[in-house]
């Protein structure tokens, strides 16, 4: 039995040791709009969620590399508002239960390699990182 499938173009997007194979076919060869492709990656053909035929144009097909090749990255999200140097709670857990620390922020919110947002802090004799959700702001009050 012979294979029918014509295909215009063939690449392969390799991310770290492994590499996966895209392989391009003219929409309008199954029932796509004109200008489109229907691609196939590991030979399996990529559908939607229906099971039906998903079709890409050449910018969607430029987003699909992209999220392949950089592992589908999200823009971050806005930096929270917690000014530096201020006076914070810091949530920490020890045996199971919450306890709070006071502390100082030493830096501005930073954006660490996993996507979560974490502030410097000046507590219990050191300084470190935690994640901006375990701190809260004190409101500043003046005496007077």
């Amino acid at each position: 039995m012979s294979d029918k499938r014509k295909f215009q173009a063939s690449f392969s997007v390799k991310v770290d040791t492994s590499r996966v194979r895209f392989e391009l076919a003219s929409a309008e060869d199954y029932g796509g709009p004109e200008g489109f492709f229907r691609i196939r990656s590991g030979r399996r053909w990529i559908n939607g969620a229906d099971g039906k035929p998903r079709f890409f144009d050449k910018a969607g097909l430029a987003r699909l590399l992209a999220d392949v090749a950089l592992g589908d990255l999200a823009s971050p999200p806005a930096p929270p508002e917690i000014p530096y140097p201020s006076r914070v709670s810091v949530k920490v857990w020890r045996d199971g239960m919450p306890d709070w620390f006071c502390a100082w922020t030493t830096t501005p919110p930073i954006l660490d390699y996993s996507g979560r947002w974490v502030v410097c802090v000046s507590m219990d004799g050191t300084r470190q990182f935690v994640p901006v959700e375990d701190v809260t702001v004190h409101p500043e009050k003046r005496r007077g």
